[in-house]
């Protein structure tokens, strides 16, 4: 039986919320534009549907039981919700306003550092950043963009290749090679996300073995890892697509000779069954000229 089968009549829920809130059936029926006794019917099927009584009535008024009060705490919140997701889908669509999703990592190295020159070169823009690494429980809905990296080619999106996985150990100048190291301190994400490389895998690719007395620092996101390794704190597997500017600016250096390679690759997402706003157009466009290495 599909959820929708157990939800409560919805428009009882809207009366419950506004009748609790207030604590009069009268005063939530001048909210709503009905009548007490229409109010009344409401919370009647509502209770039907529970089993269980939400108010108790008495002479000069009504009040919540037990059951009731615990029950419109959630109504409250959930209803909260719902408007908040509802009002933010139907009013961030104005003709220069864009939602950009992409991952922790993607908005703190990649994104971050573009921001004032894509400020600058789309006037009038208004821009919805939406940082998560749940991307499995992203909706389509949610976004008009969106930066990942993905192990294989999403499906229900329209995609540009921005760039290889390619990731290499890095420090900060001034330090030795890894493997001339017999203590590192290795950097890496407390909590590694299934799609990502993280050492395991770039000491198989490299067919090495950790140097014995290596001692592990784990935090809590990549920006976290190479924020790091930039103070000297160690070495960290540099992805780097991700750290050009730093491997650029010589404030990282490669470590090892090795670079790992896979068939995973960071795309440019747009939601495909959804008509392409020109504003969408206009930060796509931007997003692909300002990526150096993009790739087919």
């Amino acid at each position: 039986m599909s959820k929708l089968g157990k939800l409560p009549p919805l428009n009882a829920l809207v009366v419950f919320e506004a009748a609790s809130r207030l604590g009069s059936f009268s005063r939530a029926g001048i909210e709503l534009g009905l009548t007490q006794s229409a109010v009344s019917r409401q919370i009647g099927k509502l209770e039907a549907f529970i089993g269980s009584k939400l108010f108790a009535r008495a002479v000069h008024g009504v009040r919540l039981t037990p059951v009731g009060e615990a029950y419109a705490a959630d109504i409250s919140r959930v209803l909260g919700e719902v408007a908040a997701v509802t009002d933010g889908v139907r009013t961030w669509t104005g003709a220069r306003q864009i939602t950009v999703a992409c991952s922790r990592g993607i908005a703190d190295q990649w994104f971050m550092p573009r921001l004032t020159r894509l400020q600058q070169d789309i006037p009038g823009l208004e821009l919805r950043l939406k940082v998560t690494d749940d991307i499995m429980h992203l909706r389509l809905d949610e976004f008009d963009l969106a930066v990942f990296y993905r192990s294989e080619k999403p499906l229900g999106v329209n995609t540009i290749v921005l760039g290889r996985e390619e990731i290499v150990p890095v420090a900060a100048p001034g330090f030795l090679p890894l493997m001339d190291v017999p203590d590192p301190v290795i950097i890496g994400i407390e909590e590694t996300l299934r799609e990502w490389q993280d050492w395991p895998h770039w000491w198989r690719s490299a067919g090495l073995t950790p140097p014995t007395g290596q001692r592990r620092w784990l935090l809590g996101d990549y920006g976290l890892c190479v924020a790091a390794a930039m103070q000297g704190g160690g070495y960290v597997l540099g992805w780097t697509w991700l750290i050009r500017e730093q491997l650029e600016a010589g404030t990282l250096v490669p470590m090892h000779e090795h670079t790992m390679k896979s068939e995973g690759r960071f795309y440019l997402m747009r939601p495909a069954d959804r008509h392409q706003r020109r504003i969408t157009r206009e930060v796509a466009d931007w997003l692909i000229a300002n990526n150096v290495n993009n790739e087919a």
